[in-house]
């Protein structure tokens, strides 16, 4: 949940800040919207060739490779920036539904082991965890931005405009578990 909020609500800083084309913000959140979907609804016929773990740990290895690729894309590379991020929302998308039902197969075998249905416990131990990934994503933003001295709506100095970088690219795979 972190990664996918920090990149969605980074790439706003991205465009305006980094890349210098606000014009663009729009079509880039739109693309990794897309591409979200589109991974999702993918997830059925990749869980037909690989197990839920195998496939989500290929994933999220996948992301943090486009990740570290993103961050040496050069910003006039527009067509590049778009295209890996995509591939990124893509890698992402099936997150959601491959956990959710890894929660499932959760509940179903503390049923098995204790002969009691746990599936409230458990769910509301995910939603509560999910909601807790987009608070720290969105105090990550703030602290991050804050310490690098990011000022709204001004041109930003290199300290803040790495920050921005990193909170898109290497942030959501170094430092968080």
């Amino acid at each position: 949940m972190v990664t996918i909020t920090l990149r969605g609500s980074s790439g706003t800083y991205y465009f305006k800040y980094y890349v210098g084309r606000e014009d663009l913000i729009g079509d880039f959140l739109t693309i990794y919207m897309v591409s979200l979907a589109i991974g999702a609804a993918s997830t059925p016929l990749l869980t037909k060739f690989l197990d839920k773990k195998k496939l989500l740990m290929i994933l999220m290895g996948a992301v943090a490779v486009l990740s570290i690729c993103f961050y040496f894309v050069p910003t006039d590379q527009i067509w590049l920036i778009f295209t890996i991020h995509a591939a990124i929302g893509l890698c992402l998308g099936p997150k959601s539904p491959l956990v959710f039902s890894m929660y499932a197969d959760t509940a179903d075998y503390s049923e098995y082991k204790t002969g009691r249905r746990a599936t409230a416990m458990i769910f509301s131990a995910a939603a509560f965890s999910q909601k807790l990934g987009g608070a720290v994503a969105g105090a990550m933003i703030g602290w991050t931005l804050g310490a690098l001295g990011y000022v709204a709506n001004q041109a930003q100095i290199s300290g803040s405009e790495q920050g921005i970088l990193l909170l898109m690219t290497l942030f959501q795979q170094f430092l968080l578990p």
